[in-house]
C-alpha cells in the first residue's frame, strides 16, 4: 500500500516537472520577452548563459573604433593593433607631469575628465572606455606600456570589473583569457564583431531554482556569490603581476584607484573589496580607496548617500572630486 503512494507521488512529482520545464522550453522558443530575463535563470557574475540571453548591443558612439584585440577603442588615441615585441626603452627622465589613465566608465566619466581638465599642472592621457572589464584595461596597458614610459600610470576600476574578465560575450564580442596547463592565453582574437550567440538551450525550471536559492542565500544581490571566486584571483594576480614587470621595465610608477557601487556603502561590500585591498597592501602597491574616502567624508561632513551618486548610479561629481583629491594628494607624495 505505502509503496503505492510512494510510487503515485514520484510519478505525479515528475509529470509536474516535466510540464513545468515543456512550459518554459515553449515561453522561450516563441521569444515571450517576460519569461526571457536573464536574472530569473542566471549570475550575471557569473554564467554565460546571462549575457548570451541578454544579447542587448551597445551603442557605439562615432568616437570610439573597432580594434581586433580591445574590441573598441577611442579614435583620439593610438593603439597598436599588435603587442609590441623588444619595445626601444626610452632613457628619459622621469616626467612626473604626465599621467596616463586606463579604466572602464569611472575613469572615463565627463564629471571625472572636468575634474582632469581643469590641472594645467598635469597632462593626462586617458586610454579609459565605457564597458571595458578589467582584462580590456589590462589589455590596453600592455598594447601602450611602451608609449607612455618615465611617467606616472594610473588604473582606475569598479571592483566587479573584475567579473566581466571572466567572459568572451557581454555588450559585444571580446577577447578572453583562458587558462590552459596553468597558463594564461587569449583567446577569441581578432574580435569577430559580426559572430552572433547561438540560440541555447537549457534545463530552466532546474535553471530558475538553483538561482532563485543563490539570490536567497546571497541577500537577493548577485554580487556576493562566490561563483569561479579562484579563478578571478587567479586572472587578478596575473594582470597585476605582468603590470609590475613592465612598469619596472619602462620606469613607471603606478597607482590603482577601486570605485564602489552605492550598495557597498548602503550595506556591506562583497569579497573583491577586502581581496583586492589585502593584496594591494601585501604586494604594496598605491591603492586609492574610494569607498574609505566616501565613508570617511559621509562620519565627518554629515552628508548624505544619495549625493555621492548619479542617476547613472556613478560617482557624483562631489565623490569624483573627493576622490580625485585623494588621488592627487597620493600622486604629489610619491
Amino acid at each position: 500500500m505505502l509503496g503505492r503512494i510512494l510510487k503515485k507521488i514520484w510519478s505525479n512529482f515528475i509529470v509536474y516537472i516535466l510540464t513545468f520545464e515543456i512550459l518554459f522550453q515553449l515561453l522561450f522558443f516563441f521569444n515571450f520577452d517576460f519569461i526571457r530575463q536573464p536574472i530569473l535563470f542566471y549570475n550575471g557574475y557569473c554564467d554565460q548563459e546571462y549575457w548570451n540571453l541578454y544579447n542587448k548591443k551597445t551603442n557605439i558612439s562615432d568616437d570610439i573604433s573597432y580594434h581586433p584585440i580591445l574590441t573598441y577603442k577611442k579614435n583620439e588615441l593610438a593603439v597598436p593593433e599588435n603587442f609590441p615585441n623588444n619595445a626601444k626603452i626610452d632613457k628619459k627622465k622621469f616626467n612626473k607631469n604626465k599621467i596616463s589613465l586606463y579604466g572602464s566608465s569611472y575613469i572615463n566619466h565627463n564629471d571625472l575628465k572636468d575634474i582632469l581638465n581643469d590641472n594645467d599642472d598635469v597632462e593626462f592621457t586617458n586610454y579609459a572606455l565605457d564597458s571595458y572589464g578589467l582584462d580590456q584595461i589590462y589589455l590596453s596597458y600592455k598594447l601602450t606600456a611602451h608609449l607612455n614610459q618615465n611617467r606616472v600610470i594610473a588604473f582606475g576600476f569598479l571592483l566587479e570589473d573584475l567579473d566581466r574578465s571572466i567572459f568572451y560575450f557581454r555588450d559585444y564580442q571580446k577577447a578572453k583569457f583562458v587558462l590552459k596547463n596553468g597558463k594564461f592565453y587569449l583567446d577569441n582574437v581578432p574580435v569577430n564583431l559580426n559572430l552572433e550567440t547561438k540560440r541555447q538551450y537549457d534545463f530552466y525550471l532546474y535553471r530558475f531554482l538553483k538561482n532563485f536559492y543563490n539570490l536567497l542565500t546571497n541577500d537577493f544581490d548577485p554580487r556576493y556569490s562566490k561563483c569561479l571566486i579562484s579563478h578571478k584571483k587567479d586572472l587578478f594576480d596575473y594582470f597585476l603581476k605582468n603590470i609590475e614587470k613592465d612598469s619596472e621595465k619602462f620606469n613607471q610608477k603606478i597607482i590603482f584607484i577601486t570605485f564602489n557601487s552605492k550598495e557597498d556603502l548602503a550595506k556591506n561590500t562583497n569579497w573583491r573589496y577586502k581581496y583586492m585591498k589585502d593584496y594591494f597592501v601585501k604586494n604594496s602597491i598605491t591603492h586609492v580607496d574610494s569607498l574609505k574616502i566616501m565613508k570617511t567624508k559621509l562620519s565627518k561632513e554629515n552628508e548624505n548617500l544619495e549625493d555621492y551618486f548619479g542617476p547613472d548610479n556613478h560617482n557624483s561629481k562631489k565623490s569624483f572630486q573627493y576622490i580625485y583629491d585623494e588621488f592627487i594628494k597620493v600622486y604629489k607624495a610619491m
